[in-house]
């Protein structure tokens, strides 16, 4: 536990210092990181201001500024005076620098005068505020880029990309939640959504979760590797994070990632997917899909009605509705999935029971082997699972329901 009141020089030194070497800024290197830098250094006009951190570019330009607090303030105190700062500082470069604001135990990132500043749970790299510049100044509408139809050619799957690239770009927010029926094309209008956020620079990075190998597997060998075939994938191993550290697109399962997240940066990636997200926001899980400053996904082919309200919450979803919804009775009417009928019944295993006059010769015989009487043989359909095992019991059960499904 943080001591509540120290000094804010004492929590640069002892808290704010440490959690910028470990998103790799060299303290020591003046061409990295400046401290206490007049801002009338970058604004003649400025004559006040001392910039508590200066994260710089190689070439000498601001990446970003750190307004830091005393751990018993709130740090968005400062947001006002790090305005001042952020906005001499353009003058002299042309370009906005990002901001973070700081008090040892919280960290917030300040991206856009457009959007409020948001908890991150810490500071970024200098390779992942280069990449954030760069989608900044060459972001193009989602609505201006074709969804490419060699990947999705439905219009609900359409519908359904414009409605989260609206919800983000328009309504400004952050996540967003997908439920479609099983086989209306989920994983295709994943793939459809990464590439229009690839080609509109909305996204360099794009991380893909699941809860199991199975869901996981797919994504990347028939989703990504067949619609993004020319993008640099990467699977996340528990060992090491070098190789999903040079890659565009990364998948993992939760499981994974639990035990190796926090050897990336919180500003890794920019989208992030979830897929089957009403089991992923539980518990441990929710902590390590926080841990990502990124645009968030979920996606569900759980109806909405049974989608429980804490996933609606995680995803920002106004009320209990989804972003968007596709579901199955939908689907069928559209003809796009094809209706089913419940056919109720009971084998005659359950129905009658095993007795050994029902029994063939062959089955007395290998009765009598094993020194069973077979006319002693005589349980009721209820005894059988309580009282029987038999390797074989399961296979004629459905034999029968094959013959029936046959009819």
């Amino acid at each position: 536990m943080v001591p509540y009141r120290i000094s804010e020089q004492k929590t640069r030194y002892t808290l704010i210092d440490p959690q910028l070497k470990r998103a790799g800024w060299n303290l020591s290197d003046r061409t990295q990181v400046g401290f206490e830098i007049p801002v009338s250094g970058y604004d003649a006009d400025f004559a006040e201001g001392v910039t508590d951190y200066v994260l710089f570019r190689s070439n000498g330009e601001v990446l970003a500024v750190v307004e830091a607090k005393r751990t018993s303030r709130d740090p968005r105190v400062g947001r006002e005076q790090l305005l001042e700062y952020i906005t001499a500082i353009e003058k002299r470069q042309g370009f906005r620098p990002f901001a973070f604001l700081a008090n040892g135990d919280d960290v917030f990132f300040w991206d856009s005068l457009e959007s409020a500043e948001r908890r991150v749970a810490g500071f970024f790299t200098r390779e992942n505020l280069e990449r954030l510049l760069f989608l900044k100044s060459n972001k193009k509408p989602l609505s201006s880029i074709p969804i490419k139809p060699s990947i999705v050619d439905r219009g609900y799957q359409t519908e359904a990309i414009r409605r989260i690239s609206e919800a983000i770009e328009k309504k400004k927010k952050r996540k967003a939640l997908l439920v479609m029926a099983t086989g209306t094309g989920k994983t295709r209008t994943v793939m459809a959504l990464v590439d229009l956020f690839l080609r509109a620079h909305h996204a360099q990075r794009v991380l893909f979760l699941a809860d199991r190998d199975a869901l996981v597997e797919p994504a990347e060998s028939d989703g990504f590797k067949r619609h993004l075939p020319d993008e640099l994938r990467a699977r996340i191993r528990s060992s090491g994070v070098e190789e999903a550290n040079r890659a565009r697109i990364c998948v993992s399962t939760l499981q994974t990632l639990e035990q190796c997240h926090e050897k990336f940066s919180p500003g890794d990636f920019d989208l992030v997917i979830s897929d089957e997200c009403h089991r992923s926001i539980y518990n441990k899980y929710t902590d390590i899909l926080a841990y990502f400053d990124a645009i968030q996904i979920g996606l569900t082919a759980t109806p909405a009605e049974y989608v429980d309200r804490d996933t609606f919450k995680f995803f920002d979803s106004d009320g209990q509705a989804p972003t968007f919804n596709y579901p199955y009775s939908q689907a069928v009417k559209e003809k796009y999935l094809a209706d089913y009928d419940v056919w109720a019944a009971q084998t005659k295993f359950q129905r009658k029971g095993i007795k050994g006059i029902d029994l063939t010769e062959k089955e007395k015989d290998e009765l009598k082997e094993r020194g069973i009487d077979p006319d002693e043989i005589n349980y009721e359909g209820t005894d059988l699972e309580r009282k029987v095992t038999n390797k074989d019991t399961l296979r004629r059960q459905w034999d029968e329901l094959l013959d029936v499904c046959y009819k």
